[in-house]
């Protein structure tokens, strides 16, 4: 070791001033932010530092310090003024792990870390340098140490490049590399300088300082899209934010990079109308209809336990104007709706509440030896009592029959007059959840019966 480190001074009872430029402290209007760089933090000194005290400290090598110092352009490191900016890439500090969480999932997932696969449960801890991939209908949630949130729809497959909480400024240095598919990035306000979130594809980088956007890259063409929902994101393309090459995406808004490295811009589409959304959803499977809309290719419906669209369900993508969706559990769920541009560019949600209770009827009517035989079946969990109508001559007219908190599952009638009758079975199903008192009631449509003794 060099005697040189023998002298080295404490940092004691320095405060840290961390004033860090980073790609974006704060977004400025514009497309480019000039100044900015991805690689670097500025420290600035305060009294009692030296340039070997923030090496033993901070840097990951003591000897580092000397980097440092070229960079800079520092003739004597005992010798620098307060307040001097210092640049400092930020692949020579110190940091400690920084941390995420399992939050949900459901279906196919596979997390690889180290070498090992390992078993999803929610609250599992996901390290630096694991792989995530989903299969089809396979959903997943990360939490991260600041409160932010990556989700994972189908088929998608990302990296954790960076989970890291830097010591020097305090702050965190995550980032989040798609190879496939698609993620959702719901970003904690970062409110340190130094903080940095960023999602790699393999033609773009962005970053944020807060915001809810989406990543996609194309199966087909390799494009990357970025899509701001709520703040603002900057992206550039290749592998640095580099000033040059910075766009502001902010919100409503899109960006696409192609392969060959052009950028195009774009205003999300808005958002699609869902018809009759709080109609309970009742059949075996679950029907939405969209207000037709001009300029739309297609609509995406995901299906989440909760508002946060944490706990991802299901999910459906069509052209047409009716998603349907295959059968979920009883429950309450919320639904978020886009529309599809041509361009490829996904538009902003709309979100809406609803019911899940499957409840199913039907009925039949036959002759039998004492009389008509009216029978009635179905499906659902919970209590279900049904009822029967039949009336003479017209769908319009009084019932000439009207039974109704029936348990049992047929009547039989034998003194019907000749004639013609229309007659219909209904259900009224309370669900199985003690916390919903809530009704609902079915019918079928109405049948025919021309009775001649």
């Amino acid at each position: 070791m060099s005697g040189d480190f023998r002298g080295w001074l404490p940092l004691s009872g320095c405060r840290l001033l961390a004033a860090l430029c980073i790609w974006v402290s704060a977004f400025a209007p514009g497309e480019a932010i000039a100044q900015k760089t991805s690689d670097q933090i500025t420290y600035v000194f305060e009294r009692g530092d030296t340039l070997f005290s923030l090496g033993n400290k901070y840097l990951r090598k003591r000897s580092d310090y000397v980097a440092v110092q070229r960079l800079n352009r520092i003739a004597d490191p005992r010798q620098i003024p307060l307040g001097k900016p210092l640049r400092i890439p930020v692949y020579l500090l110190k940091y400690r792990p920084s941390e995420a969480k399992l939050s949900a999932f459901r279906g196919s997932v596979s997390i690889a870390s180290n070498g090992r696969i390992l078993r999803p449960v929610v609250g599992l801890n996901v390290a630096e340098g694991s792989s995530i991939a989903t299969a089809s209908r396979s959903f997943l949630t990360l939490q991260l140490e600041d409160g932010s949130r990556v989700s994972l729809p189908s088929n998608s497959k990302v990296r954790i490049t960076r989970l890291r909480h830097l010591l020097l400024t305090d702050s965190i240095d995550y980032e989040i590399a798609i190879d496939k598919g698609r993620i959702r990035s719901k970003v904690a306000p970062l409110d340190k300088p130094a903080d940095r979130y960023r999602v790699r594809t393999p033609v773009t980088v962005s970053a944020v300082r807060g915001t809810d956007y989406r990543t996609r890259v194309d199966e087909i063409s390799g494009t990357a899209f970025s899509e701001t929902v709520e703040g603002e994101v900057v992206v550039a393309t290749g592998e640095n934010l580099t000033s040059a090459s910075l766009i502001s995406v902010p919100a409503g808004s899109g960006a696409a990079t192609t392969v060959t490295g052009a950028i195009t811009k774009a205003e999300l589409l808005p958002p699609p109308e869902l018809l009759d959304p709080a109609k309970v959803q009742s059949e075996p499977a679950l029907q939405f209809s969209i207000a037709p809309r001009d300029s739309v290719v297609g609509y995406r419906l995901i299906i989440a336990s909760d508002a946060g669209f944490i706990d991802l369900v299901t999910e459906a993508e069509g052209q047409g104007t009716v998603l349907d969706i295959p059968t979920i559990p009883n429950g309450r769920y919320f639904v978020k709706v886009t529309a599809l541009a041509a361009d490829g560019f996904e538009g902003m949600p709309a979100t809406y509440a609803f019911k899940r209770q499957l409840s199913t009827v039907g009925g039949s009517a036959e002759a039998g030896d004492f009389g008509y035989r009216f029978k009635w079946f179905g499906e659902g969990e919970g209590k279900r009592f049904y009822r029967l109508q039949i009336l003479k001559d017209s769908k319009t007219s009084i019932p000439i029959i009207d039974e109704s908190g029936l348990s049992r599952d047929a009547v039989t009638l034998s003194d019907l007059p000749d004639g013609d009758y229309y007659w219909r079975v209904g259900v009224i199903q309370f669900s199985s959840d003690p916390g919903d008192p809530e009704a609902i009631e079915r019918w079928t449509d109405f049948e025919k019966l021309t009775v001649a003794n």
